[in-house]
């Protein structure tokens, strides 16, 4: 059906259009507010063209239902009266034919019938009659298209959705005269219905405004064209980095400043809030300034907030984020179809870029528990392992119980993490953390309850066992065999019970980026942005108190799977216990050098205690570490063991 095709073809554009800037070709990573903090507090998020193009008229009260589905309901044409029925397909042939003149009459005819005869197919015939509108009869587009909408509030049917379906089919012969202000307020009617195919014509025409300053100038005398516009420059900030020539974001900024001149406040539903956040956006903070104080809106505080931040007032952003989180619903999205990094809710961003602040200012209770509403777990992850101490994250996991209800499912949904972690809520994942810190820490009977129900309750257990072994009043061979076993879980698995969530391990990305290197291909900001950027970058961010627990949190080796180091030591400590020149010594040292590659200078060292041990078996340093056999603790019993402690890490 042509109203199909017309409404995929319209998506089809509109998902050619990019919605937000994309990273790179690869996984798409979550809001890490901590990890940019300039970029978090000056870089304001954009809301949804396709949400708030609903919301340019009131909502309707008329039942319209939307049909823009690709299948149309079965028997959708059937069921008229007989002659309703033979009038109205005589009508519709000689529409395909080309035959207004013929189509006219039948249409016409079929809506000279008597009420009763003409229930199915009335709103089909008004329908086409404005449709069929043309040479000599224009009038019949005005007429056919709004009668479709009063049939069916007279309670005609109407089950292919044409009363919703006129709204856009008479904007477009409104487009067509050159009346774009008409056009965009029916689209707008249509989109408050919920229509897709209205929500991405107000787009194509608002962006066809942008490129014609005279005809946007003329359609700004229009209340809604102003709302169309104020969304536009708020919601599709980035489209023009794709342009070329002049930054139509400024024109049309410049145009809305002054049509709205002479208004002390912005015409119909709130617009002036998010001619704020576009005028900040483009780096007119005269702009942003003038229209963030004409209401007083969750947006509106935000931009403020961005304002008193450029001030250098980090109190007067704090109480003024506090105030857009207050107003905002937490369950709101601000979401199109993203490409790159997932956007948080409105309420979560405000959240935590609250935690930033109080982070800056070293309230680290205060700064964990907004990153906590934030629902952003990379920095819920950072302050609980590096920057909170062990016994301050113990008294947040008992206030977090992991019975509290999740409130964070669908940030934790776009988390790239490995399938031992799927389905973990922010607790869980909480208490994880702290058993690994207090596992690193030595604390094993106290991290053992915090493995509990995990997965990696067993190999956390047996790694404790282990070590336990190596301290009691047994041989020496005993107490190898004991480090060979701990080094081999913390080297199998030690993702989970040894690594860190955050750097240098990156657990909360299964390990598998960097994300200290990798990070998708860092957006360049745009000038307007810099200018933003660089306002906001000479408030401190980061204290010393937060840079010394940092470091002192850090775990015992630099570098990445550091727990790979923790099991070369190990194996290092076990070989030191055996005879020198036993196999079962040799293999342990082979086995240190492999788990421990990633560290050149502690590879050869290992590689000339292996041959002043003399326990070398002709290997050369290139084949040093590899294929190493399994350590014969048996036939090492027999042999004098050193008598010797074993190093420490």
């Amino acid at each position: 059906m042509w109203l199909r095709s017309l409404s995929s073809s319209l998506l089809f554009l509109l998902m050619l259009v990019p919605v937000r800037t994309a990273d790179a070709c690869g996984p798409d990573f979550p809001e890490r507010m901590l990890a940019d903090r300039v970029g978090a507090l000056s870089v304001l998020p954009v809301g949804s063209f396709r949400r708030e193009v609903r919301r340019l008229v009131p909502m309707p009260t008329s039942p319209f239902k939307v049909m823009e589905e690709d299948d149309e309901p079965p028997d959708a044409r059937k069921g008229g009266g007989e002659k309703e029925t033979a009038l109205y397909e005589v009508g519709a042939k000689a529409f395909k034919k080309g035959d207004a003149v013929a189509a006219r009459a039948r249409f016409r005819e079929v809506l000279a019938l008597p009420a009763q005869e003409r229930q199915r197919f009335s709103t089909f015939a008004a329908f086409m009659l404005g449709r069929n509108a043309g040479a000599g009869f224009e009038g019949d587009m005005k007429e056919g298209f709004e009668l479709t909408r009063q049939l069916v509030r007279e309670g005609f049917d109407d089950p292919l959705g044409l009363a919703v379906a006129s709204y856009g089919e008479q904007a477009r012969g409104l487009l067509e005269q050159g009346d774009d202000a008409g056009a965009i307020q029916l689209y707008a009617e249509q989109a408050a219905y919920g229509s897709e195919a209205a929500r991405s014509s107000l787009f194509l025409v608002a962006r066809a405004l942008t490129r014609d300053e005279t005809r946007l100038r003329a359609a700004l005398k229009a209340e809604v064209v102003q709302r169309l516009m104020a969304v536009y420059v708020w919601t599709r900030v980035e489209d023009w980095i794709w342009e070329e020539r002049r930054n139509p974001l400024m024109q049309v900024l410049e145009a809305l400043a002054q049509a709205t001149k002479a208004s002390p406040r912005m015409p119909g539903p709130s617009i002036a809030d998010k001619l704020a956040a576009g005028a900040w956006h483009a780096g007119r903070f005269d702009l942003a300034e003038r229209f963030a104080s004409v209401e007083k809106t969750p947006l509106a505080a935000w931009v403020q907030a961005r304002l008193a931040l450029r001030r250098g007032d980090t109190a007067a952003a704090d109480k003024l984020l506090e105030t857009a989180a207050s107003q905002l619903d937490e369950k709101e999205e601000w979401m199109d179809w993203v490409w790159g990094e997932p956007q948080l809710r409105p309420y979560c961003r405000v959240q935590g870029e609250r935690g930033v602040l109080a982070l800056a200012r070293g309230d680290f209770a205060s700064a964990t528990e907004r990153a906590l509403a934030s629902c952003s777990w990379p920095d819920i992850a950072y302050l609980a392992e590096r920057v909170l101490t062990v016994a301050e994250l113990q008294r947040l996991v008992t206030r977090h119980p992991t019975t509290e209800e999740d409130t964070c499912k669908r940030e934790l949904k776009s988390l790239w993490d490995d399938d031992d972690a799927k389905g973990a809520t922010i607790p869980e994942r909480l208490r994880l953390v702290l058993a690994r810190r207090l596992l690193r820490a030595g604390k094993s009977t106290e991290a053992l309850e915090y493995f509990k129900g995990t997965r990696w309750e067993k190999p956390a257990r047996e790694y404790a066992a282990a070590l336990a072994t190596t301290q009691q009043d047994v041989s020496n061979v005993k107490k190898a065999e004991a480090f060979h076993e701990a080094a081999k879980l913390a080297r199998t698995e030690g993702l989970g019970i040894l690594g860190t969530e955050v750097a240098p391990d990156w657990g909360w990305v299964g390990g598998t980026y960097d994300m200290d290197r990798f990070g998708g291909v860092l957006n360049i900001p745009r000038p307007e942005e810099e200018k933003a950027r660089k306002s906001v970058g000479k408030v401190p961010l980061m204290g010393a108190l937060e840079k010394q627990r940092s470091a002192s949190h850090a775990p015992p080796h630099p570098y990445r799977f550091h727990y790979r180091i923790t099991a070369s030591v190990l194996a290092q400590r076990g070989a030191e216990l055996l005879p020198p020149r036993s196999q079962a010594s040799a293999m342990m040292l082979c086995q240190a050098a492999s788990y421990g590659a990633a560290d050149q200078k502690r590879f050869e060292k290992l590689y000339w205690l292996y041959l002043r041990s003399g326990a070398a078996h002709g290997e050369g340093p290139e084949s040093f570490g590899q294929n190493c056999q399994p350590p014969d603790f048996e036939r090492a019993q027999p042999m004098k063991a050193p008598e010797r402690k074993p190093s420490g890490p």
